[in-house]
């Protein structure tokens, strides 16, 4: 029962993280953009700097505090991978092919089939063979997010 509560607590400590950057994100610009970032890691990327989309997922769970979805890309650039959590509301999600990667994207390494964040080496991402995106912190499954593109 006690694991229980502690990986609700880690995943309740995430979704706050994440929703928490969502806004103050969103609210630094008042810019149109086709996707808007929320933090998911500090290491930053250099600014202007693009990549390839590698893949989106929606992760259903959670919402930023101002109710809007939030989506996670998965991008490479040269010989670096980054993950970076995008918002958006309703159905309109607009992904672009080359993405820019945003000083809140988290740079990953891959590692076999998993890609794990330098900055926090307990947390990696794995794509499932139905191809969503499991997240986990240490050996707990905190996320499991549906496969977009």
């Amino acid at each position: 029962m006690n694991h229980l509560f502690i990986r609700s607590g880690k995943l309740l400590v995430i979704t706050a993280f994440i929703a928490l950057s969502a806004c103050n994100n969103a609210s630094k610009t008042a810019e149109t953009k086709t996707d808007s970032t929320a933090a998911v890691g500090a290491v930053p990327a250099a600014t202007g700097q693009t990549g390839t989309l590698i893949g989106a997922w929606h992760d259903e769970a959670i919402k930023s505090e101002k109710g809007e979805s939030i989506a996670y890309e998965l991008i490479s650039s040269g010989d670096k991978t980054y993950i970076q959590a995008i918002t958006f509301v309703g159905k309109n999600l607009k992904l672009n092919d080359t993405p820019p990667i945003t000083p809140s994207a988290s740079e990953l390494k891959k590692d076999g089939d998993k890609y794990t964040s330098i900055e926090r080496p307990s947390e990696y991402y794995q794509i499932d063979k139905a191809g969503d995106l499991l997240i986990y912190d240490g050996t707990d499954m905190v996320a499991k997010c549906k496969k977009l593109i």
